[in-house]
């Protein structure tokens, strides 16, 4: 019974003690979206910065129910709880399109959270298309972000939301200066330079002035001069009008026939004379096939000790034509001297071929074997610029030393103490026509020439003549084998006089004839003697 009793106290007790406060604070946030730059371009690819700011929206105290009872807050602990109901948490902006002519290229950006009273910065990137009119144009933020939209008093979080919102953002699209790429040509040839020539037409709605156009090479294989980029001015430049700028441009012998990428850039000033600068605008060159050509060298056979010619046809075999073309010939054997290293070509079309000479002479100290020949051709193309292209490489064979002149007698055999006509055969080894050939004897004891010279009018490659020369030997010659030297000046076929190497020429000598008995020369001596002392005693009488 007393248990009883005490339960009902209790009950009485809680009852009249009074329940804690269930009211709190109901809000939401605010936010606000702005682009601080948005101005924009047609045909411009930018990126477009927003800012998003929460202003936080209204907010009131009130019950959650009519059995709730409202409690007491500070101000302070009001602004804190009006404060987390207006703020946002893990907010993802999206930027879309809306009704401007503007391609959003960046998808959904988290920026976290967005207390009350605090902002946030948005980059987005955005293209705007080349034929978008001029003007004003809402584009739309899309917010999708969480919070707390009521909060009791003591703190608790009586209502979480996920929201989404449209922000409007406003854009403007400008009047400007567009410029977009009409035509890329060149004449530079793989290997070579020649002249890239950049056609652009201003497609803006305003003018530019003071401007100029910045080509710059996206690839080592090809340069303005030596820089990867180059500028041309381009002046005052009108809507609709047309701008043609060249620029000098070098290929690499390692390119290949291709396209190449380009960047142009237009740099100029708008009517207020600010400073601006065009996107990049990526274009293409492509290069002209390398200068070829072909060489048939028909004569390339080289001599030691002998100045030979090397002979042959260069044909162009394009694409361009190769004017006032010059062929060089170079070797690096330092027994090989080129009289002439150039020989001029003239100007030969695609598909041309002439004619070439060089005269080379490979010194006595040089070794038979193959040598290596180069030949580089300089022209001009069609821009005027002078070019040269790849060495072109052939062998040619190196004989072993050989008499220019090839000396022989047909009788070579004289008594001691006789006298005759000797017979020589000469042959011309050379390879190309000699005339006006003297042939000059030298002789010693026991031989004399009685007649030491001889002329030759003409020898062709290969043509052998006689020439006839007195020849005597003492009568005190012992019998054997003797030799004269003999050497030719002539005239080559580029009417130089040169003059021979001196060639031995073998003479036999054998005993005289006439035995024991008095020498042929004796026997003269006293017909002379006796003769005399006749001629004496007749003029006695």
């Amino acid at each position: 019974m007393k248990l009883s009793r005490a339960l009902v106290v209790l009950l009485v007790v809680l009852v009249a003690v009074p329940s804690p406060a269930m009211a709190g604070i109901v809000g939401e946030p605010n936010l606000q979206a702005y682009a601080p730059s948005n101005k924009l371009v047609p045909g411009q690819e930018t990126s477009l910065n927003v800012v998003v700011t929460n202003y936080g929206g209204d907010s009131e105290y009130r019950k959650f129910s009519s059995s709730e009872s409202s409690g007491t807050l500070s101000d302070q602990q009001r602004s804190a709880l009006e404060a987390q109901v207006k703020s946002t948490r893990n907010v993802r902006l999206t930027l879309e399109s809306g009704e401007a002519p503007v391609e959003v290229n960046t998808a959904t950006l988290p920026v976290g959270d967005i207390p009350h009273a605090t902002q946030r910065d948005a980059s987005f990137s955005v293209s705007v298309k080349e034929n978008a009119t001029p003007g004003t144009y809402e584009m739309t933020l899309v917010a999708k972000y969480e919070h707390d939209s009521s909060v009791r008093d003591d703190g608790d979080v009586k209502n979480e939301e996920e929201k989404t919102e449209e922000i409007p953002v406003t854009v403007v699209v400008e009047q400007a200066p567009r410029f977009e790429v009409v035509s890329v040509n060149t004449t530079a040839q793989v290997g070579g330079s020649g002249t890239t020539t950049v056609t652009m037409r201003n497609v803006g709605s305003l003018p530019a002035f003071d401007s100029s156009v910045t080509a710059t090479s996206q690839n080592p294989s090809i340069t303005f001069g030596q820089s990867a980029s180059a500028t041309r001015y381009a002046g005052s430049w009108g809507v609709n009008e047309t701008r043609r700028l060249e620029y000098e441009t070098s290929v690499a012998s390692s390119a290949a026939v291709q396209q190449y990428a380009l960047s142009l850039g237009v740099s100029y000033e708008d009517e207020d004379g600010v400073a601006k600068q065009s996107k990049n605008i990526a274009t293409g060159v492509r290069p002209v096939a390398e200068q070829e050509f072909s060489i048939d060298a028909e004569q390339s056979t080289l001599r030691v000790g002998r100045e030979t010619t090397v002979s042959g046809t260069l044909t162009n075999d394009g694409p361009q034509t190769a004017r006032d073309a010059v062929l060089t010939i170079s070797s690096k054997s330092p027994n090989t001297n080129i009289k002439e290293t150039e020989y001029a070509l003239g100007t030969l079309d695609v598909g041309e071929s002439s004619d070439f000479s060089f005269s080379v002479e490979v010194t006595d100290s040089a070794d038979a074997g193959q040598r290596q020949l180069s030949y580089t051709v300089e022209y001009r193309n069609s821009e005027g610029d002078t070019q040269q292209s790849k060495a072109l490489l052939m062998n040619a064979e190196v004989k072993p030393k050989q008499n220019l002149f090839g000396v022989t007698t047909k009788n070579g055999s004289i008594e001691a103490g006789g006298s005759q006509t000797v017979t020589l055969v000469v042959t011309n080894n050379g390879d190309e026509t000699y005339r006006n050939i003297d042939a000059k004897a030298f002789a010693d004891s026991p031989l004399t020439l009685n007649d030491d010279t001889a002329f030759i009018q003409e020898l062709e490659p290969g043509e052998s003549t006689e020439i006839p020369l007195e020849l005597s030997v003492g009568s005190s010659a012992n019998p054997k084998a003797y030799s004269f030297d003999i050497d030719f000046q002539y005239e080559n076929e580029d009417g130089e006089r040169k003059l021979s190497d001196q060639y031995p020429v073998a003479i036999d000598v054998t005993e005289s004839s006439g035995g024991g008995g008095l020498s042929t020369p004796l026997v003269g001596g006293l017909i002379v003697v006796g003769l005399g002392v006749v001629g004496f005693l007749w003029y006695r009488r």
